[in-house]
């Protein structure tokens, strides 16, 4: 019997792997972000920003560089991720990567080619961001420096964190998700989109950071449209938060106008949202209802109504409701019109819920969702209206 057991112990010492890979710390360089351009001599530029750790600490940090990128121009992403050593001196790694910017020009070309080898590659993780460079290279916007977050990849992965959670204008895209949406047959793929406000050679300095009002700041600007793998147009951040309406949007803030007096404002606060899809199809032509039902408070008032009436509670509520209601078929009115593709994966729903129909419409079913009939529902429960029932304002206006 311990004879057995022996055995069994050494064969499973064989099993082990050991450290035949291992790579020490101070033989890498951690990769926080990568930026996709279009060469002038060959079909990328690729660049890599790589984090000058020394700079991170508080005992070793001497005012240099946090960040640092190299660019490498090539046919592939594959032969340029393995290429970088012409100019940095360390072996990069990419598992730590968290953003990942196309510019513009190479969306247009198409994103598949590159994402095909991330996707392929053990060492790439999918959970990173993936954005698009409007206006600007996509190098500039991770080589643009921010005093907070030194690292700008680092920076980018924290705002969009950050957006999602109190405003609710980034849709959040990993690579999963882009490839999931280019492969069906009832949804297009989307990337938020980033650009530079300020001017884009100075933000490159560290001097960018010695300064209250930055020379140059990366700011997130909306949503990316595709056609399968190639960018068809854009939506705006406000658009942005109106197409998420679709998704599940949780959190955001919305200005409503008031009944009596259109230049004064409601600030109500959306605590939690749960969106339902309804799909049909009559005629030849689906009919989506998006339901929406809505939690909300309300954080601040300029309206002369009595605040802590019933019937003022439940003419907020229906107020509420047009404003989302208006918002959000104007934005799938947008995409149906001007761009013709469903990206809020409409056809999708059609096919869970009417699959015969979806099966006769799958080959043409942009063309159908261009003549759909989407209708939003929503249902608006407001909630509480903050710290004080009284307020101040009628006070100063009497």
């Amino acid at each position: 019997m311990k004879t057995n057991y022996v055995l069994i112990f050494l064969m499973v010492l064989f099993c082990l792997c050991g450290c035949w890979d291992r790579q020490e710390l101070n033989e890498v360089s951690i990769v926080a972000g990568i930026a996709i351009d279009k060469g002038e001599n060959g079909h990328y530029l690729a660049t890599i920003e790589v984090i000058n750790s020394s700079e991170l600490s508080m005992q070793t940090a001497q005012g240099d560089t946090a960040a640092i990128l190299f660019s490498i121009e090539g046919e592939t992403l594959a032969e340029l991720a393995h290429k970088m050593n012409v100019g940095i001196t360390r072996t990069p790694i990419y598992g730590h990567m968290q953003t990942l910017v196309v510019s513009e020009e190479v969306a247009r070309e198409g994103v598949a080619p590159f994402l095909q080898f991330l996707e392929r590659n053990i060492e790439f993780r999918n959970d990173f961001n993936m954005l698009v460079a409007k206006g600007v290279k996509a190098k500039d916007i991770i080589g643009t420096t921010y005093p907070i977050q030194e690292v700008p990849s680092v920076k980018i992965n924290t705002q969009v964190e950050t957006m999602i959670t109190e405003w609710g204008g980034d849709p959040n895209v990993r690579l999963t998700d882009f490839i999931s949406a280019v492969s069906s047959s009832g949804r297009h793929p989307i990337m938020a989109t980033v650009t530079i406000e300020g001017n884009e050679e100075k933000g490159k300095s560290v001097e960018n950071n010695k300064k209250v009002d930055l020379d140059a700041i990366v700011v997130l600007n909306g949503m990316a449209l595709f056609e399968e793998d190639k960018l068809s147009g854009f939506l705006t951040v406000e658009e942005t938060r109106n197409y998420l309406w679709t998704q599940d949007l949780t959190y955001t803030t919305l200005s409503v106008p008031c009944e009596n007096d259109k230049e004064r404002y409601l600030g109500v606060r959306v605590s939690q949202s749960t969106t339902n899809i309804k799909a049909n199809v009559k005629n030849e032509t689906p009919e989506i209802i998006i339901d929406l039902i809505v939690e909300t408070e309300l954080e601040s008032s300029q309206c002369s109504d009595i605040v802590d009436d019933l019937d003022t509670f439940k003419s907020y509520e229906n107020q509420i409701g047009q404003e989302i209601k208006d918002k959000v078929e104007a934005t799938v009115q947008k995409v149906q019109e001007q761009y013709g593709i469903d990206v809020f994966g409409f056809g999708e729903d059609v096919y869970r819920q009417q699959p015969k129909s979806f099966k006769e419409m799958e080959d043409n079913w942009d063309e159908f969702f261009k003549k759909a009939n989407i209708q939003v529902e929503p249902t608006v429960y407001l909630r509480r209206f903050g710290m004080r029932t009284k307020d101040f304002l009628k006070d100063i206006e009497e």
